[in-house]
């Protein structure tokens, strides 16, 4: 690696930093209900306590998130103890790990394209990118686990690509195991990494690496295994393992699960793909740039099909993942958003290149199709930066969760229990144990539910199960349940006070 190159990735990681860095924000943890979840397993595993929901009457044991993320931030914790200042470490930690991306992902660009120009543009890109700025401003695992997964990207590539070598393979293997305990869809880079081994008849290294993932990766799944069923019913979506989540929605719907699913997410991503990359508003705009997107992606996959096989099976496989699962994708796709980049930048390399055959009509359809989508993202940037649009998740629903901390600390004593929409930041901010106030199914994202069906599926199991003294509820959906408790010939709840963003119930009977 030339001196000329270590200058330009410094100047890459420096310029990630200072955007990392300046965008750290004060607002409320909670606010992605995930972001509160990491701090209180983090908190769990510093204190001593194990890897336990400390919010949860009891404190069972974690199976949901990973224990990866949490565990770095527990390391933070025992150098800041005191919560919530310690958040400004927490989110630091992303701020460095957004600066680390982005000299692996100008790695990763100048080794498979051969251009340290072109490396450079990806490493740049990413520093700048709102999708991925939106994750950075939160505690979430997004930033970590794109840097693990880039660096398992770029060993692959290289021994893939390379001679055989037992001690790499089963670093990856280990890099691997460790990406996925990051973040689960990290799996998909197991068989990204190993069918590329498998075609070139690497026995010794296919072996080799499967041990190394499977060394980090069998003990969680034994943890998982040995502590499934161990949460109460109501809340065993909201907190129990991801597979089983799964498996119990299949289970109610059937096969119409997955169509559905399907259905949903690949609408999903198309409108927020078109959204991004489209020059203005408006259904033709949106039309011509996912044509033009799938052009791209189709130009940069056939550039990359030697050269970056395992990337381009792990994008394949994680697609495959995010449209299976019946949740929103948008921050499935924003969290490996360079990688996406930098398929188009391979497109663009392959348009812009000579030594690369190609028809003149294709080539200059191509050009005109890449500028197109160029230039609506660049829009796009331009006006996320007038907007701050990286601190609007937090800025819009720290309105709703300030109010309910604030009247929780008020209202209830400190052994009460309290449902809540935002229960981890309550539990954060107060001490009060809390539950979630909806039982989170398949159904949640696939269909409309009635406050009839919310309640009944819902509230009623939880107020069955544990003595809650306060229900805060914060969307209209979980507001429309409560109050149809609180207004049947037999309430359960009294509508107590409503504020911004919210309101508050109190509890008639248990």
């Amino acid at each position: 690696m030339n001196r000329r190159w270590i200058a330009m990735l410094g100047a890459v990681g420096v310029l990630g930093l200072v955007i990392g860095v300046a965008i750290i924000d004060r607002y409320h943890v909670g606010v992605f209900h995930d972001d509160a979840m990491y701090v209180i397993l983090a908190r769990s595993i510093a204190t001593g306590q194990g890897f336990r929901y400390l919010n949860l009457p009891g404190a069972p044991v974690a199976s949901h998130f990973p224990p990866g993320y949490p565990a770095v931030l527990s390391l933070l914790w025992r150098v800041a103890p005191e919560f919530p200042a310690n958040l400004i470490a927490f989110k630091a930690l992303n701020a460095v790990c957004l600066a680390i991306s982005a000299v692996l992902v100008a790695q990763l660009a100048r080794e498979r394209l051969e251009s340290e120009r072109w490396g450079l543009a990806a490493g740049i890109v990413t520093t700048i990118s709102v999708p991925l700025l939106v994750l950075v401003t939160m505690v979430l695992s997004e930033p970590l686990f794109l840097v693990t997964l880039v660096t398992s990207l770029i060993l692959a590539e290289r021994l893939v690509s390379g001679a055989t070598s037992l001690r790499l393979a089963i670093s990856i293997g280990l890099l691997a195991g460790i990406t996925t305990l990051v973040r689960t869809h990290g799996i998909a880079l197991i068989p990204a990494i190993a069918l590329p081994l498998l075609v070139r008849r690497r026995w010794v290294d296919v072996a080799t690496f499967v041990a190394g993932a499977f060394v980090m990766l069998v003990p969680w799944q034994l943890w998982t295994s040995t502590h499934a069923g161990v949460l109460p019913s109501p809340i065993a979506g909201n907190y129990g393992s991801y597979l089983s989540w799964w498996m119990r929605g299949f289970h109610a719907m059937g096969p119409s699960m997955i169509t559905e699913t399907l259905r949903r997410t690949v609408t999903d991503s198309l409108a927020m793909l078109a959204a991004l990359f489209a020059p203005v508003r408006g259904t033709l705009s949106h039309t011509i740039s996912l044509i033009a997107l799938g052009l791209g992606f189709s130009i940069g996959a056939i550039s990359l099909r030697r050269r970056a096989p395992v990337t381009l099976l792990f994008l394949a496989g994680y697609a495959v993942l995010v449209l299976l699962w019946p949740f929103p994708p948008s921050r499935f796709v924003w969290g490996m958003w360079p990688l996406l980049l930098f398929v188009l930048f391979a497109a663009g390399q392959a348009v812009s290149a000579r030594s690369v055959t190609m028809p003149t009509f294709l080539r200059i359809v191509s050009a005109v199709a890449l500028l197109w989508v160029g230039v609506g993202y660049a829009a796009y940037e331009q006006r996320a930066a007038r907007g701050r649009w990286w601190a609007s998740i937090s800025r819009a629903a720290d309105g709703r969760v300030s109010p309910a901390i604030a009247w929780t600390l008020a209202h209830t004593a400190p052994m009460d229990i309290v449902a809540s929409d935002d229960e981890g930041a309550v539990f954060l901010y107060t001490g009060r144990r809390a539950v979630p106030v909806a039982s989170f199914t398949t159904a949640h994202y696939l269909s409309e539910r009635s406050a009839i069906v919310e309640a009944n599926e819902g509230l009623v199991p939880l107020l069955s199960t544990y003595p809650l003294r306060a229900v805060l509820v914060g969307s209209p959906r979980t507001f429309d349940a409560a109050q149809y408790l609180a207004t049947r010939p037999v309430p359960l709840l009294a509508l107590r006070d409503q504020f911004a963003g919210g309101a508050a119930f109190t509890v008639l009977t248990r």
